[in-house]
């Protein structure tokens, strides 16, 4: 969570090793000379950052380039495993998408940042960029909006602070006013939309799961292509769709 931690000095080393693993995954895999010039360090120096993270499995090198080991699978596995509701929650997705033949995924924050849980693909379903772990920002998504609006005002003040409102689409929401108000009229509705704000092209709506009013634990989305998420559909009938759903997860996380 933003703002929950102490402060304290960032070790440089750490903060090198993790930015290299962005680089690679961002360059789809590099080598030594690639990153040498990526960092303006010594090559000498990327080799044994990059053979470090190689030993220990979180970097893979092949055909002379390296790129992001399956070790982090493994970590991501445990972090997605960890909290039990999350496989009940995932549950239920595949029944909506099933239903209603669209895409349908279940994000939550973590850091102030929206992360990839999961995501059920109906037979009609669009193909983007939605990978488990995929990680975004939530003020461009109706998922993350959904969860912005549980959280305090403090709260969303921190995040804003850290990670900004960067642009995905024309029509991204890009000032605290402007999201602030969404956040007030989500609240009341219960859920959330994005109208080609994270993609162009893709219509969304998004509800939190709540139990007994705390902040979400994360939130589902139901995701299509503009042109078929139209009039009734999309401006009543998705809504009441998402919303039966986090209602039923509720109840059962509550009572279980």
């Amino acid at each position: 969570m933003v703002g929950d931690s102490p402060p304290s000095r960032p070790l440089k080393t750490v903060e090198t090793a993790v930015d290299i693993v962005d680089a690679i995954q961002r360059l789809d895999g590099a080598d030594i000379g690639e990153l040498a010039r990526e960092f303006d360090l010594a090559q000498s120096t990327i080799h044994g950052y990059v053979k470090t993270l190689e030993n220990r499995g979180y970097l893979t090198f092949e055909d002379g380039t390296y790129h992001v080991g399956l070790e982090f699978l493994n970590k991501g596995g445990h972090a997605r495993k960890r909290k039990r509701e999350y496989d009940f929650i995932i549950g239920k997705l595949d029944d909506l998408a099933e239903q209603t033949g669209e895409r349908v995924q279940f994000i939550v924050e973590e850091n102030g940042r929206g992360y990839y849980i999961h995501t059920s693909i109906g037979e009609n379903a669009v193909h983007v960029d939605a990978h488990i772990g995929k990680k975004i920002h939530l003020h461009a998504s109706s998922a993350g909006k959904a969860i912005l609006a549980t959280l305090p005002e403090e709260r969303v003040d921190a995040i804003l602070d850290r990670w900004g409102l960067p642009v995905y689409t024309q029509q991204t929401v890009t000032t605290r006013e402007a999201l602030f108000e969404e956040l007030r009229s989500i609240r009341d509705a219960g859920y959330a939309t994005s109208e080609q704000e994270s993609i162009d092209g893709l219509r969304a709506v998004g509800a939190p799961i709540q139990v007994d009013g705390d902040e979400a634990i994360g939130a589902i989305s139901f995701s299509g292509p503009a042109h078929r998420l139209t009039g009734e559909w999309f401006e009543d009938e998705i809504p009441n769709l998402v919303l039966g759903v986090t209602n039923e997860i509720e109840l059962d996380l509550k009572y279980q």
